[in-house]
């Protein structure tokens, strides 16, 4: 856990936990001490209500399960019922490659953040996982059933283009929000070549925020 921000969950002061272990391996990955350590230190249920009684103290409301991929680990459902029972809004990063995972976790949850990487058949180019099926379950599922979502993309000016983009909106058609952000270079990136890249310009997130906005309720970037 970290310290309490008000950039991880809309509108509230909130507070993230990180899981270990990703199913994806995506070469732009900011946490990528988290890829393949599937066995990090994890706390018990006591020291998690000691430190929520500190972050309440400090006037934190809401709890960020964050990764990694939070979903590839079976005992997730009782650590976010365990939130919510201490009285705590929870929202959930992932990357929507387990939906039998989401589709449980949807009725304890108050906001979902899925990644939506690029358009569902260059998956397994850009972040070598091949079960678009999964993806699509996981889209349907948070468009129908989520208290609040967003969908969000990391744009590589050398990867993503305008009809890249209007190709992935297909499959976002009519949702609430989708989040375009900037790609941001960074010396532990896993693939070098994007240690050195340039950052994602401005005008080309607001291009591709246009070309997004005829297909989903609400187009933004960060």
């Amino acid at each position: 856990m970290r310290q309490p921000s008000l950039v991880d969950y809309p509108g509230h002061l909130g507070v993230l936990m990180f899981t270990s272990g990703c199913n994806f391996r995506c070469g732009f990955c900011h946490n990528v001490d988290l890829i393949a350590d599937w066995h990090a230190k994890t706390f018990s249920f006591a020291i998690l209500k000691q430190r929520l009684e500190h972050y309440r103290e400090e006037w934190v409301k809401a709890v960020t399960v964050t990764g990694g991929e939070p979903t590839v680990h079976p005992g997730l459902p009782d650590t976010i019922a365990f939130f919510k029972e201490e009285g705590f809004l929870v929202k959930l990063d992932t990357n929507g490659s387990h939906p039998e995972m989401l589709k449980e976790l949807l009725p304890l949850l108050d906001y979902v953040a899925m990644d939506v990487k690029c358009s569902l058949p260059r998956y397994q180019e850009f972040v070598h996982f091949g079960d678009t099926e999964k993806l699509r379950q996981s889209i349907r599922l948070i468009m129908e059933g989520a208290k609040d979502y967003e969908f969000r993309t990391t744009l590589l000016e050398s990867f993503h283009t305008l009809p890249e983009i209007r190709e992935a909106a297909r499959e976002l058609q009519g949702a609430k929000r989708w989040i375009f952000q900037p790609f941001v270079p960074h010396e532990n990136l896993p693939q070098e070549s994007l240690r050195t890249a340039t950052r994602t310009k401005p005008s080309f997130l607001q291009e591709c925020v246009e070309a997004a906005a005829p297909f989903v309720q609400q187009a933004t970037h960060r």
